[in-house]
């Protein structure tokens, strides 16, 4: 049996989601976290590497563990959450970063995160504070009850940039959802409790020298609650295990934010699925190129996902005309270079962002294009909100959809997400 997207979704409310969640999970099998990708594993390469630390991975990110996901790892009596609950019960009771919606990570570390690329992957004093040296297998402690950042980020991905674009829209859902759920679940177990409100203006002393908040400002947040945290927390977890999720589609799927970000996830999960290529191709003129040798090490959509192509090859996908279709090109080459291309080969350029459709970056519609796969994608998205909300196309409807350019697609989307009629979603 396939795993699906909602069997990879912490159990505390992955019954919440909808059915698209029942399909097939999308599988990394290039980020590898127990042989890290970004170690140096003794393999030659032809530029200079910046590796991860082996001591640290990718965990130099310390999470914001919402209230429901808190009491999740609390209540979790299971052998291997033995570890994590314990650091977590440590955490509780120094009081730092402890707010009635979160178990945060202390405001000094958020500072030292900011902008902090060049120690990512490297900076020990950046470890998550769930991060187990002790257990290379299972090294982190929280893993069955993780927060969103943990749970979407790769540093390279199977799909290339068409995995990339899934993950990030999957992340941006989820983080409206936890958002949406940890906010309610505190507001319906303890109206009175008060989520601080921290201003950038710079840390207290308390924060600077790592204690815990003055008495009267934890007391003013918690009120009844001061010293029964861990029982409010495993009573938001309860809330959220229990709430239907006819409520939470029509609090979170069906609100004007929920409702084009979960259009975008499946929007970005079809476009993944499909493979389908644009029109026309080009290299890509903004990727980063090394060239070395025989050799050119190029990097698009993300900093830790390079590709080493022959240059050879660079060179001859240089010669793609923005003004050709790709068979046009393809065509081309053949007849007038003795070049033939596998059309394996043109999807790996295309997923790995060495070749672009020639409309993306467009000024004018940076985000829109016609290709086959943008409007197959952006139909699915608009026929995915219309459902959460209840909207019903007729046959006219239906025919309009089918023959509107993606522009009036992304238009139609961001009206269903807060339309009570079709009719407001198609007229103009």
């Amino acid at each position: 049996m396939v795993d699906s997207i909602r069997s990879s979704l912490p159990p505390a409310y992955a019954h919440l989601f909808n059915a698209f969640f029942d399909r097939p999970k999308v599988v990394e099998t290039r980020a590898n976290c127990d042989n890290c990708s970004m170690c140096d594993h003794g393999e030659a390469s032809p530029v200079a590497m910046e590796f991860f630390n082996s001591d640290t991975k990718c965990c130099t990110f310390w999470p914001t563990l919402p209230n429901y996901l808190v009491g999740a790892i609390l209540s979790d009596t299971s052998p291997e959450m033995a570890e994590g609950r314990r650091r977590l019960e440590q955490i509780i009771a120094k009081r730092v970063g402890v707010t009635p919606w979160h178990v945060d990570r202390p405001r000094k570390m958020s500072l030292l995160m900011t902008g902090y690329s060049a120690s990512f992957g490297r900076a020990k004093k950046l470890l998550c504070p769930f991060y187990d040296a002790s257990n290379p297998a299972g090294s982190c402690s929280i893993w069955r009850h993780r927060e969103v950042i943990c749970m979407t980020y790769y540093c390279k991905y199977t799909g290339g940039s068409r995995g990339h674009a899934y993950w990030i829209a999957l992340k941006s859902y989820l983080l409206y959802v936890q958002r949406s759920l940890a906010q309610t679940a505190a507001r319906e177990i303890a109206p009175e409790v008060i989520e601080p409100k921290f201003t950038n203006k710079g840390l207290t002393l308390e924060e600077m020298e790592d204690l815990p908040p003055k008495e009267s400002d934890y007391a003013a947040w918690w009120k009844s609650w001061v010293g029964r945290e861990v029982e409010f927390y495993k009573k938001c977890h309860e809330w959220v295990v229990n709430l239907p999720p006819a409520q939470f589609a029509k609090n979170v799927d069906h609100s004007k934010e929920g409702g084009p970000l979960l259009a975008e996830l499946i929007g970005k999960y079809d476009l993944l699925e499909s493979k389908i290529l644009p029109k026309s191709l080009v290299r890509n003129a903004r990727m980063k190129e090394a060239h070395v040798g025989d050799k050119v090490v190029v990097t698009s959509y993300h900093p830790y996902d390079s590709f080493a192509l022959d240059k050879d090859l660079f060179e001859v996908v240089g010669l793609f005309r923005a003004d050709q279709t790709l068979d046009e090109n393809l065509e081309r080459l053949k007849r007038d270079e003795g070049i033939e291309l596998a059309p394996e080969l043109i999807d790996y350029l295309f997923a790995a962002g060495v070749l672009v459709d020639p409309n993306d970056g467009n000024a004018k519609q940076p985000a829109v294009n016609n290709n086959p796969g943008e409007l197959k994608g952006r139909r699915a998205a608009l026929g995915a909100v219309l459902e959460a909300r209840g909207l019903a196309a007729d046959d006219a409807a239906k025919a309009r959809i089918a023959a509107a350019d993606a522009a009036t697609l992304e238009l139609w989307i961001k009206k269903a997400a807060v339309a009570r009629a079709i009719h407001e979603v198609l007229d103009d």
